[in-house]
């Protein structure tokens, strides 16, 4: 059986839909984080993980979030994300938030940066050459 065969295709078009859709980068990662667990509970069916998380992000009425649940808030480019602790008729107290925001540019100095990150790109041509190919020549 190749990997075409097997169902870890599915979980790769899910992950490529969702990352196209979604801007939230906790949401995103969280959503990871229950992949993993899902398949990590069930590991001989990824196509079950891949069909389950089709469903695992749901949306719902601001209306009808309860106490005790954790949410994902948008706010134009704004995310939050946080637990519900009360709830009225205006709105909710959400608490341990984490937020992203969304600026078109900021200064920052080098001493407030406690951790800088990026992605290695060419990570394929540095450590296996040979898995790189030209996808713009096909005979």
């Amino acid at each position: 059986m190749s990997f075409k065969e097997t169902d870890f295709p599915l979980l790769i078009k899910f992950l490529k839909t969702f990352m196209a859709k979604e801007t939230d980068p906790i949401l995103i990662r969280d959503v990871l984080q229950q992949l993993i667990k899902m398949y990590e509970d069930v590991p001989l069916y990824p196509g079950i993980v891949s069909m389950c998380l089709n469903t695992a992000v749901k949306e719902t009425s601001p209306q009808d979030l309860t106490i005790g649940q954790k949410i994902y808030v948008r706010n134009r480019e704004d995310c939050y994300h946080g637990t519900v602790v009360a709830k009225d008729a205006d709105g909710v107290t959400i608490k341990g938030v984490k937020s992203v925001t969304s600026e078109d540019e900021l200064e920052i100095g080098f001493k407030e940066m406690e951790r800088v990150s990026f992605i290695n790109e060419k990570v394929f041509e540095e450590i296996w050459p040979s898995l790189v190919f030209d996808k713009g020549k096909r005979k």
